[in-house]
């Protein structure tokens, strides 16, 4: 008998006619290069110029690889005529490209590179301005010049896509053929438009709605869908408590001994840790029965009553295990910027509150609500669990951690929609050395930012951010405004 397909709503088994039964899986980016040079010069200077020019080409395909070591590089040789042109501009699109590396190799004519451009049209485009060293031969020969003359080629180049109005993001990248800062930039901006194409087939779930009043975190499923990418998925709460109720006793018992064995529990009795495990497994299964990547629970009264718990341990113990982005209190926008920041870095980043400042350190203390990866720390064997401090609803004490963030370098980011559309917060910060956790219930940390610390809260006040912000560990900065770029949305840059 042929099994019923039935919407995820409401099916029994598991596969839904709503839903892909399997996740769509990142694959590796193809990144076609395209390389030139003019048959007009091999004539010219026969000896040397096509051979230098071709190793010099080698030698950028030679970094890109390995720049881009989990991603593709095609490559079909030096174009140095209208034929090589079209047959390499068919190569890129039969390989389906998804972002062309453009390189001269010398001065050579736009209507080559066009030939081969018109090809893939649909991809963006680096432009990459480069030459053999970084000085100038003041004792140079002109078959030398010729092999520099790339940024003639370029110049003429950029301004016929100016006219034609191709490209008008193109992005411009300058180096010599072993310059590193060149190659790292152009990574940042090839793992940026990765992340915002696995964007595009992420499916984020929502249990619960917005928390009341917190009007900044609302959002419109189709703007988001049609300028950011993800899927939004509105999952009813009673799929989360069912899974609540199936946990087996097998299951939770494993995480319960994982956690009292782990951590430096206070102030909770036996039946808080247990409920605290079992939701663990309920959210884990939510998420892997509807083939979510991403989930944000709104949490505060309805599910901490009839769970009797909170999601701080669940959301520490997906954080850490590194597979799925999970965050409360309905923050959908702050979700994917979680999720995007973990693309980039490969790590989930926190989730806080903007908090009190300080003059003469030029920072702010950010409060996180009970749960993050516990690397973090300053000093991991000073990570207490305790009670939660806020009680919505809860029957026992909840669960939430105890300790500050380590030092290091930060971005600090979010995204909001206002009456102009969508724009993203790009914040660069340092988190401070705090010997010592803040004896608060909570995670924290001490952040502080470049610009004088009045004068940022005033403008970021002003310009009008939600309440909540996500902290990456590193410099995501340029990744993050890329990204932003792709979307086509606004960016504040602190």
């Amino acid at each position: 008998m042929t099994e019923t397909i039935e919407s995820f709503e409401t099916a029994k088994g598991n596969v839904f006619g709503d839903l892909l039964t399997a996740r769509v899986k990142d694959k590796p980016l193809k990144i076609g290069l395209i390389t030139l040079g003019f048959f007009e010069y091999w004539r010219m200077f026969p000896d040397t110029l096509k051979a230098n020019v071709t190793a010099d080409m080698t030698c950028v395909y030679d970094h890109l690889r390995r720049y881009l070591n989990r991603d593709e590089v095609v490559w079909s040789g030096i174009i140095d005529t209208l034929d090589a042109a079209e047959a390499a501009g068919q190569k890129l699109a039969n390989e389906r490209v998804d972002l062309i590396v453009y390189v001269a190799g010398t001065y050579c004519p736009d209507y080559m590179a066009i030939q081969a451009l018109e090809h893939v049209r649909h991809v963006p485009v680096i432009l990459f301005n480069t030459q053999h060293n970084n000085k100038i031969n003041l004792a140079t020969n002109y078959e030398n010049i010729l092999r520099n003359s790339a940024l003639i080629a370029n110049l003429q180049l950029a301004a016929t896509f100016k006219k034609m109005g191709w490209y008008r993001d193109l992005k411009v990248v300058v180096g010599s053929i072993q310059d590193s800062a060149a190659y790292e930039e152009m990574t940042k901006y090839i793992r940026a438009y990765k992340a915002y194409l696995s964007l595009k087939s992420t499916n984020i779930g929502v249990i619960g709605h917005v928390f009341r009043g917190m009007y900044d975190f609302e959002y419109d499923k189709t703007m988001i869908k049609g300028t950011l990418g993800p899927n939004i998925i509105a999952i009813q709460v009673d799929h989360l408590l069912d899974q609540f109720g199936k946990a087996t006793e097998e299951e939770v018992e494993a995480i319960i001994a994982q956690t009292t064995d782990r951590f430096n529990i206070v102030g909770l009795n036996e039946d808080d840790i247990y409920k605290s495990s079992r939701f663990y497994v309920a959210l884990r299964n939510t998420l892997e029965r509807f083939r979510l990547d991403a989930l944000t629970l709104l949490g505060q009264h309805y599910v901490e009553q009839k769970t009797g718990t909170t999601s701080y341990l669940a959301n520490t113990m997906m954080h850490e295990e590194g597979k799925y982005v999970v965050n409360t209190e309905g923050d959908v926008h702050g979700l994917i910027v979680m999720t995007l920041m973990n693309m980039l870095s490969g790590q989930v980043p926190a989730y806080a509150e903007w908090g009190e400042y300080d003059e003469e350190l030029n920072a702010l203390l950010m409060v996180h609500h009970g749960y993050a990866d516990t690397d973090y720390a300053t000093d991991k064997s000073t990570v207490k669990v305790n009670r939660s401090p806020e009680q919505w609803g809860l029957q026992g004490a909840g669960f939430g951690f105890e300790y500050t963030l380590k030092p290091g370098e930060v971005t600090i980011s979010h995204l909001i929609i206002d009456a102009e559309g969508y724009k993203m917060l790009i914040v660069k910060g340092e988190a401070l050395h705090i010997p010592q956790n803040i004896p608060c219930e909570e995670i924290t940390a001490v952040v502080k930012f470049n610009t004088p610390i009045k004068s940022f809260l005033a403008a970021l006040i002003k310009e009008g951010f939600a309440h909540h912000c996500i902290i990456g560990y590193g410099d995501l900065t340029e990744e993050l405004s890329n990204v932003a770029d792709f979307m086509g949305i606004r960016k504040v840059v602190y």
